[in-house]
């Protein structure tokens, strides 16, 4: 990715002033990961940051009993990775498909707050959007049930046309949902069997939006 590209992402991304995107754009390197390849490890001490300019990266955090848990999932304009140097990493950071993003060190951001304002400010943006996010999920977690959290997910994808195009990957939306794939195959199979939506290869519609609203228990 060259640099007048980098800059004309960030300079979007963060609505900052020109001037500040181009210095983050020298600061920043570009990175590509393969399917499964894993940023950042659990219990490693890393520095560095990364803005996702495509495809989704996890956070999973594994127990000392060896079990895993997906926290959460963020995908392109969204940051992961470390603000402060030398933070202690709570979950692994594993790339889901094939990923693209920048990456910068936490020092050098640092300092580039300092001399660009505008930059921190943007950054803050991005990351008070994840925390809503992840608060909205984690409060359904807890009061949903997983079906439900599905159909939530599916609502909340299709917005107000009531269409996905291309429709959604079964897999992807159950992990947003935090349940398996079979209980997101499960639950998208009673829609198409009630005629609550009709799905094809290239769209998925909302037929009767009220109903699949009552069925977010």
């Amino acid at each position: 990715m060259e640099l007048a590209d980098r800059t004309e992402a960030l300079f979007r991304l963060l609505d900052c002033e020109r001037a500040s995107a181009t210095a983050l754009a020298h600061a920043m390197r570009p990175c590509e990961y393969t399917p499964r390849t894993i940023l950042s490890h659990q219990g490693d001490h890393d520095d560095r940051l990364w803005l996702i300019l495509e495809g989704t990266v996890q956070l999973q955090a594994i127990s000392s009993e060896g079990q895993s848990t997906v926290i959460s999932a963020f995908g392109p304009g969204e940051l992961v990775g470390a603000f402060a140097a030398a933070e202690e990493n709570a979950f692994d950071a594993r790339a889901l498909g094939r990923v693209q993003a920048l990456q910068v060190t936490a020092i050098e951001l640092d300092r580039l707050f300092q001399e660009c304002p505008d930059l921190a400010a943007g950054m803050s943006r991005i990351y008070s959007g994840q925390l809503h996010t992840v608060l909205d999920r984690l409060a359904a977690r807890v009061t949903l049930s997983a079906v439900g959290r599905c159909y939530r997910e599916l609502l909340a994808l299709a917005g107000p046309s009531d269409l996905i195009s291309p429709p959604p990957v079964i897999a992807a939306l159950a992990l947003t949902a935090q349940t398996t794939r079979e209980t997101g195959s499960r639950a998208i199979s009673t829609l198409e069997r009630r005629g609550i939506i009709e799905r094809s290869s290239d769209r998925l519609e909302i037929v009767s939006r009220r109903m699949l609203e009552d069925l977010v228990v």
